[in-house]
């Protein structure tokens, strides 16, 4: 097969390796944690209260359809509130429950992050981070997307 040249075979090892690391980090807390959730809520956490479904989806790279289906989700779960912001009616803002922070805190399994890191020496994470963020801001560039500027 022509295409799978050393590029193609890094592609796929930057696939696998995410999903390697995913299935560990799922071993690890037990249950199964959709990666996109455990993103979302992170992320919602981060920015609690200036969230909107809009933005998430921007920042997760996922539809729009995909974020309204995973927030109603999260707020039946009890992991999420909705508020209509008050300058703005036609706003929602999305915040993190207390139950949705500890989910959270769970589903990030800092620890674990910790440890697979750092199986790299420091230059080995300094090159790493600079290799992703090339590859992240080819992405961007082939999408037409700015680098977004976070609240």
């Amino acid at each position: 097969m022509p295409f799978l040249d050393a590029d193609y075979h890094l592609w796929l090892l930057l696939s696998q390796t995410r999903s390697a690391l995913f299935k560990a980090r799922q071993n690890k807390v037990g249950k199964y944690i959709h990666h996109n959730m455990a993103s979302a809520l992170v992320t919602i956490w981060q920015f609690d209260g200036k969230t909107t479904p809009a933005q998430l989806a921007r920042w997760l790279f996922l539809e729009p359809h995909s974020v309204s289906e995973l927030v109603i989700r999260m707020e039946k779960k009890g992991l999420i509130t909705k508020k209509k912001d008050p300058k703005r009616e036609n706003i929602v803002r999305i915040s993190t429950t207390e139950k949705g922070r500890k989910f959270c805190v769970q589903a990030i399994q800092v620890e674990f992050v910790r440890n697979i890191i750092n199986t790299l020496s420091p230059e080995e994470k300094r090159q790493l981070e600079t290799g992703l963020r090339i590859l992240y801001r080819a992405a961007l560039k082939d999408m037409g997307i700015a680098e977004f500027q976070y609240p």
